[in-house]
């Protein structure tokens, strides 16, 4: 049997279903918000992929034309490649969480996040992104989180929390905040000449509404969350950083990397 969690957020309700589907993932969350439903997974390879030096993670939002009840038409009657909101929505995702996984990490890790419908009054984007959040928390990939998200808006000098696709058109601010339980960890924005006063006054209200969220994530990973496996640490050698030492002591690299000067950063270089 399946668990659903739910919260009331910005005067609606977020629900989240485990184990319903996505069984073979590592992590899968199926999120409600108003009648918008996204299905988000994660999911890990066994073993680190081998020959890189970064962690490869692939973030993945996937629009479909029948989540908004159109068949496509016409010469084109297939999805075609990622639009532009979606390319955009999965980097806003892959930006707060990428360094909330271990450094040393090299396992391939997919999150995926499929519309199934939408409702104008709750944006996809804004369910991906929590759903990401919840799926990869809940699994088994090394993960230090839960990370959160909220988005602004700014309607007749009011804030609205997680607006509408209409008053996020037609507003003057797009916000999106998101949060781990000690500090803001990401900030995408754009502004119609809003005061700085009042970009701040919005940025600290939606972190206070992520740790709401976080505290309600938490509360899923207590009663279904996996324990973390172990992975292979692909961590740089102690033994080169030694020897990358001996060749360029700490103080001349610093120097060298953080001085205004360009001409002392060349003298440094030679």
């Amino acid at each position: 049997m399946y668990k659903t969690f739910s919260m009331e957020l910005a005067g609606r309700t977020l629900s989240v279903d485990i184990n319903r589907v996505g069984k073979q993932a590592n992590g899968c969350a199926f999120m409600h918000y108003g009648d918008t439903t996204v299905l988000s997974t994660a999911t890990a390879s066994d073993k680190p992929r081998e020959g890189i030096d970064f962690f490869p993670l692939s973030v993945e939002f996937e629009e479909k034309m029948y989540a908004v009840g159109k068949i496509p038409g016409g010469f084109n009657k297939r999805e075609g490649k990622a639009s532009e909101n979606a390319i955009l929505t999965s980097r806003v995702i892959d930006r707060p969480m990428r360094p909330l996984f271990p450094k040393d990490y090299r396992n391939d890790v997919t999150l995926n996040n499929m519309v199934m419908s939408v409702d104008p009054a709750c944006r996809p984007e804004l369910v991906a992104m929590l759903g990401a959040a919840i799926a990869t928390s809940i699994s088994d990939i090394p993960f230090d989180g839960p990370c959160a998200m909220t988005q602004m808006g700014l309607i007749d000098g009011e804030f609205v929390v997680n607006p509408s696709q209409e008053q996020w058109k037609n507003g003057d601010l797009n916000l999106t905040v998101a949060s781990t339980s000690e500090k803001v960890i990401m900030i995408e924005a754009g502004a119609n000449e809003v005061p700085e006063d009042k970009m701040i006054e919005a940025i600290y209200q939606a972190h206070e509404i992520n740790q709401t969220i976080i505290a309600f994530i938490n509360q899923i990973v207590a009663e279904v969350g996996k324990e973390k496996h172990t992975y292979t640490s692909c961590a740089v050698p102690e033994e080169l950083f030694a020897a990358i030492k001996e060749i360029v002591p700490p103080a001349e690299m610093e120097e060298a990397v953080f001085t205004d000067e360009k001409q002392v950063r060349s003298l440094c270089r030679e």
